[in-house]
């Protein structure tokens, strides 16, 4: 009686050992929505700056890169590909960024080649004044 106590005690300890708790179902990876809104912000703020400084004019090669790159990361958002979204509005962000430090440049440049223009006439209509007073002749034409 005791050998059969003995046994059926050690039969229900092995028997709730092997029943432990079951572990639990991880849902799987594609079924996780990823949450993507700090990237999605990221790109919103760097379009913006872009957009401020008329970055589609002033470098409308990059900042169409950017906008097809924000295209695709929505895309890849919806299909639920997190990853690639993921990828594509960090890679957008860089993008706009690129496209206003381009934008910027430019501007530069331009502001710099028209100031160059004013200090050209003037220079020009100081030489015609100058030779106008030499030749006699006051104020221009008459």
């Amino acid at each position: 009686m005791k050998k059969l106590l003995i046994i059926l005690i050690g039969a229900l300890l092995i028997a709730s050992c092997a029943s432990g708790p079951e572990p639990e179902e991880k849902p799987a990876a594609e079924s996780i929505q990823f949450d993507l809104t700090s990237y999605r912000q990221k790109v919103i703020d760097a379009k913006a700056e872009a957009d401020q400084l008329k970055a589609v004019k002033g470098a409308p090669e990059t900042y169409a890169e950017a906008e097809a790159l924000y295209q695709e990361a929505q895309e890849a958002e919806k299909s639920e590909e997190w990853e690639t979204a993921q990828e594509k509005y960090e890679a957008a962000s860089a993008a706009y960024r690129k496209a206003y430090e381009e934008a910027a440049e430019n501007r530069e440049k331009a502001l710099a080649a028209l100031e160059e223009a004013k200090q050209a006439i003037s220079k020009a209509e100081k030489n015609a004044e100058a030779a106008l007073q030499e030749a006699g002749i006051e104020g221009g034409t008459e």
